[in-house]
């Protein structure tokens, strides 16, 4: 039985890198020989961005420009790289980036750095040597989808850890850590710390838009301090659905909503740069004053289970450097949305209060408040979602990307060994399942005989009272369909248009367990003749009265028809009839019958009684009787004509991408 890996925490680099923000990056190798850059992580992209030197950093750049961007990379000084051609990067097009942004993309060898370990080496991964200053630092990215550019394709990063077994589940946990409180980024591949977050227990489903995929509702926006009441800068009842995307650093919200910021925090807004600054005596006053903003997140924008994420106000308080601006400028991270353009994002100021865990195996996510009490690291595994293999020793599993206190299972660091308890009671669970396992082929035989000798038994009759074949009793009989249906001969009975040559017309019942014994009784081939016999006039007192059935006339016996050869008999119903009409039909009615040894009754036996409340007179609607066995008697022959009168209508049966475009 294979062991699923430990997942693989990610070591950031200690160092706090960009242009737009002090951010807590992380070091990866690229090519042979290995050239070291430090990136941050951006949910949205599946590739390996890193800064292709030998396009920006010149000999007219700054002497720190390799530096400034986390140190740059060559493709031409990697005896690995394997060129792809120069595509745009199309990534957060609806932010007005990356349309007209391109690079170099190819493949080549990328190592990660995991702690107290060795780098884990990637074979051919599709890395991007980007030639822009829109993106200033690399990227190490997250995304599961597959990289599509020309007629490529390669797995992504996470796709290729997980296909090398390197990590549990397609999954990750990361925050991106804090320069204002000296907390460095936490990035856990196949899993989640659990130490660097408060759990709640408000799990969220990943959209199937693969570039929009990790969408929340923003319920409301509050605004508090020490100076003044709570006061809302988003109403609850306006929200709306907002991308959480690591790849930027900027909030993306509507106009009415950044205005109300601005207002609360004492911001001023720059037109020019479509950025909003602050002065040194506003900062100074929120500082004071512990402002802070807190977001409600939910499934929906209105109701439902939501959890809070507070941003203190320096969360916010960012700078710009040079070359983005000429002089270093104090900035909010928060920027003017266009209304229906998909521009909503929560992007990287927002993760350094929020702890995101994505479990892409069983498509959900959740965002939970950082964690800032300095807890020792509690690595977490997220199990795939068709796994039932144990996790390796020396980590903690959990079947769900919603981290709570009661989802975390912990592995024990000891020896695997068994003891001598353990295999004891191995053993006797064997012994206990393998006396089962005898005990179920015993029964099965036993009961396989049983049913043999039943078979072979001849059936005895019915009682009166038995359950019809259709009301799923205890006597063997089941509904009509659930078994496959046997052929009994109908005795007799020919059906409207068949002559009266003497052959039996057999219909189609279901009866379980029958055997079709019943032998055929075939009436003579020859039509007798027509008797005109002289009889005294009846005593019309006591003359049957027979109902035509197909036009409800009466049909009185006559001195030119005398009652002869007729004589009557008493059906009562069959106890195989679960017909109402059908019992109701046969209950005390006499059936005018032709002399036949088979059908008539033994001079010996008595017609059975009327059943209690039943009608006692002797002549009703003589509609087709029934015999013990579920078969129809013959219908009644005209007086007129001796030949069978049927029915009008049958009365005896029972069965009524690609983002990246080539650059020119």
């Amino acid at each position: 039985m294979s062991v699923v890996p430990a997942p693989l925490p990610v070591a950031p680099s200690e160092a706090f890198d960009g242009v737009d923000g002090n951010w807590s990056s992380f070091t990866i190798r690229i090519g042979n020989p290995p050239s070291n850059s430090r990136v941050l992580v951006s949910t949205l992209i599946p590739e390996t961005w890193v800064v292709n030197g030998p396009y920006y950093c010149t000999e007219n750049s700054a002497t720190n420009c390799s530096a400034t961007r986390g140190t740059t990379f060559s493709p031409a000084g990697s005896s690995t790289w394997e060129d792809q051609s120069t595509f745009t990067l199309g990534v957060d097009t609806a932010l007005g980036m990356g349309a007209q942004d391109a690079g170099d993309y190819g493949y080549d060898t990328v190592g990660i750095q995991i702690t107290g370990e060795t780098p884990i080496l990637l074979d051919h991964q599709v890395v991007v040597a980007m030639d822009t200053t829109d993106f200033w630092l690399g990227y190490l990215g997250l995304a599961p989808r597959t990289p599509q550019f020309g007629n490529s394709t390669q797995p992504s990063l996470l796709t290729s850890l997980k296909n090398k077994n390197s990590i549990p589940s397609l999954s990750y946990g990361y925050t991106a850590g804090a320069s204002y409180r000296s907390q460095t980024a936490s990035l856990t591949l196949g899993g989640y710390d659990a130490s660097m977050f408060v759990p709640n227990d408000v799990s969220f489903g990943l959209s199937q838009v693969d570039t929009r995929d990790i969408v929340v509702g923003l319920q409301s926006i509050s605004f508090s301090s020490s100076n003044t009441t709570e006061t809302p800068l988003l109403e609850y009842g306006s929200g709306f659905l907002t991308f959480i995307d690591t790849t930027l650093p900027n909030i993306w919200l509507p106009e009415n909503v950044c205005n109300a910021f601005a207002q609360a925090f004492g911001l001023q807004y720059d037109a020019l740069h479509l950025r909003y600054t602050i002065n040194d005596t506003m900062h100074d006053a929120n500082i004071k004053a512990k402002a802070s903003a807190t977001f409600q997140l939910a499934n929906f924008v209105t109701g439902g289970s939501s959890v809070n994420i507070t941003l203190p106000y320096s969360s916010f308080d960012l700078t710009l450097s040079p070359p983005q601006v000429t002089n270093a400028t104090r900035y909010f991270p928060i920027r003017q949305a266009n209304e229906g353009a998909e521009q909503y994002t929560l992007g990287r100021a927002f993760l350094q209060e929020a702890y995101l865990t994505v479990d892409y195996g069983n498509q959900n996510f959740s965002v939970s408040q950082v964690d800032t009490s300095g807890k020792p690291s509690h690595i977490v595994a997220i199990s795939d979602a068709n796994s039932t293999s144990p996790t390796a020793p020396g980590s903690t599993s959990s079947g769900s990307a919603t981290p709570s206190s009661t989802s975390v299972i912990t592995v024990s660091n000891q020896s695997s060994g068994l003891s001598s308890s353990a295999i004891a009671g191995i053993a006797i669970g064997i012994v206990a399942i393998a006396l089962l396992a005898a005990s179920a082929v015993i029964f099965v035989i036993w009961r396989n005989r049983k049913r043999r000798r039943q078979a072979a038994e001849p059936r005895a009759e019915l009682p009166a009272d038995s359950k019809s074949p259709t009301d799923g009793g205890d006597r063997g009989y089941y509904p009509i369909g659930s078994y496959q249906q046997k052929q009994l001969p109908m005795i007799g009975v020919t059906r409207k248009g068949d002559e009266l040559d003497g052959r039996a017309v057999s219909s189609p019942l279901t009866h379980h367990n029958e055997p079709n014994t019943i032998p055929m009784v075939e009436l003579s081939g020859s039509v007798p003749a027509r008797a005109e016999l002289h009889s005294p006039e009846p005593d019309r007192s006591r003359s049957p009265t027979l109902v035509n059935q197909n036009r409800g006339s009466m049909i009185t016996p006559t001195p030119d028809h005398p009652r002869e050869p007729w004589t009557t008999r008493l059906e009562m119903p069959s106890p195989g009839l679960s017909s109402r009409d059908s019992i109701a039909a046969a209950d005390n009615v006499a059936h005018p019958v032709a002399h036949s040894p088979e059908l008539l009754p033994s001079p010996e036996t008595e017609a059975p009684s009327p059943r209690a409340g039943s009608s006692t007179s002797a002549f009703q609607s003589p509609t087709i009787g029934y015999t013990r066995f579920g078969m129809t008697t013959p219908p009644p022959i005209s007086p007129d004509s001796h030949q069978v009168v049927t029915p009008e209508r049958e009365t005896d049966s029972f069965f009524t991408h690609s983002d990246h475009q080539p650059h020119p």
